[in-house]
């Protein structure tokens, strides 16, 4: 039997504004002396989001670049908008955003996204 398709159609569009799943791609590079920091951080951020968000969460993957290895991407996809305001205001988030101001990121990019297809 095959998996069932998670997620809203690509035809089915109409949902209202802030409804609809939403994703987070986010790349950045980590000042190489603050790695271990860094991944006990964001370990917290990933497992608190899937675990301590009432379901918001629905994915949060931690990637690290194959040839660059202080450089990570999360994907991460969220209920709604609501949901993604709510993870910002919670203490696991509070964590990378204070590693975040103490200098550990090099740079950071991120783009938000409407969720069409994805498996959480």
């Amino acid at each position: 039997m095959a998996a069932p398709r998670v997620g809203r159609s690509a035809f089915s569009m109409s949902a209202p504004s802030g409804t609809e799943p939403v994703s987070i791609v986010v790349e950045v590079e980590i000042e190489p002396s603050r790695l271990d920091d860094f991944l006990k951080v964001i370990e917290e951020d990933a497992v608190g989001s899937r675990e301590r968000e009432n379901g918001g969460c629905l994915r949060f993957d931690v990637l690290r670049d194959q040839e660059k290895s202080n450089v990570f991407r999360f994907y991460e996809v969220y209920k709604d908008a609501d949901a993604v305001t709510f993870h910002k205001n919670t203490p696991h988030f509070a964590l990378w955003k204070k590693f975040k101001e103490s200098g550990g990121v090099i740079s950071q990019t991120s783009s938000k996204n409407d969720a069409i297809f994805f498996t959480p």
